[in-house]
């Protein structure tokens, strides 16, 4: 028992001593918590998770190198290139935590058990399956089309931040990156709780493909994107859509001429997940109310913790008033 109690002294004082001085934003908060959780409970959960005492380490080192960036960007604010990790880290933890849910979905059950339940959901709700209805709409121009406005939901990850970043406005590209981790890590939970393959790793869904899709560049590049990026759970709620939207949302709320712009992108996200028979119809469903539920919750986080620069602005325009 006194062991432990110096043990744990000399963990707190090692912490203050290297990491006390860090201002933890909520996207900090949002990667720490997300990449530490996963990492302990790997531990206890893991089945079907080939090699999981290495996802176990891999974790703890991604926590390690958080902490580094931070210590370092705070150490050392005025250094340019430390600033942009400290900023834009999130960016690949984000893309590791997705593609590792290929491996790490089952984690709990053992299987994609919740597949057959959103199977049933669109069958019930809609009267067929969406993804092999919606073939009859294929059509070169219109393949073209909803690849185009697929395949541009990836470019939010650094046009949004940075069209913030280079116009000097710090605050918001971490206030952007907090409601942003917020959305999209509380997703991912939900995946492991429900996993469920996507429609390409579906054989019965499979089975009933009788047209493929045509077109022209996006198809191509949409099909380099799922051979690199594409996993088979992460269904639902849509991770995609819901990311899009808070993505969107965020745009218009720090800079309102590219929020419009992105807004035909955001509006059409879900049609096309389902078009491109890359969801289940419940999937972009559920993706645009997880969104309505988290945007909210992490902008009152962001406003409760100081980050969003409207607000304080808004303050101090009133008390100079």
């Amino acid at each position: 028992m006194k062991r432990g109690i110096v043990i744990l002294n000399v963990l707190k004082r090692y912490w203050m001593l290297w990491y006390g001085h860090i201002h933890f934003r909520l996207m900090d908060i949002n990667c720490l918590a997300y990449i530490g959780l996963i990492g302990f409970l790997l531990i206890f959960f893991h089945k079907a998770v080939i090699r999981w005492p290495l996802y176990v380490l891999i974790h703890a080192a991604i926590v390690i190198a958080i902490l580094e960036i931070l210590r370092l960007g705070e150490k050392y604010p005025h250094k340019k290139i430390l600033l942009i990790f400290r900023m834009f880290y999130p960016v690949p933890i984000l893309l590791f935590a997705w593609k590792e849910l290929g491996v790490l979905a089952p984690m709990f059950f053992g299987s994609y058990w919740a597949t057959g339940l959103i199977i049933h959901w669109d069958k019930l709700i809609f009267g067929v399956y969406p993804t092999v209805w919606v073939q009859k709409l294929y059509h070169p121009w219109l393949d073209e089309l909803m690849n185009f406005i697929y395949a541009g939901y990836f470019t939010f990850f650094f046009l949004i931040p940075l069209s913030l970043f280079v116009r000097k406005k710090k605050k918001a590209t971490f206030a952007v990156f907090s409601l942003i981790t917020f959305t999209y890590f509380s997703n991912f939970l939900f995946f492991l709780f429900l996993p469920a393959l996507r429609p390409p790793f579906v054989p019965i869904l499979q089975a009933l493909q009788i047209k493929q899709q045509t077109g022209y560049l996006f198809v191509e590049i949409n099909r380099i994107l799922q051979a690199v990026g594409g996993i088979p759970g992460g269904a639902f709620p849509s991770s995609h859509v819901a990311g899009a939207v808070v993505w969107g949302i965020s745009a218009l709320r720090y800079n309102r001429k590219l929020g419009y712009a992105l807004l035909p992108l955001v509006i059409g996200i879900g049609f096309s997940t389902v078009y491109l028979g890359l969801h289940h119809a419940m999937d972009p469903i559920f993706g645009y109310i997880w969104s309505a539920i988290c945007y909210p919750i992490a902008l009152k986080l962001i406003n409760q913790r100081g980050e969003d620069p409207l607000i304080h602005h808004d303050a101090y325009i009133t008390r100079e008033q």
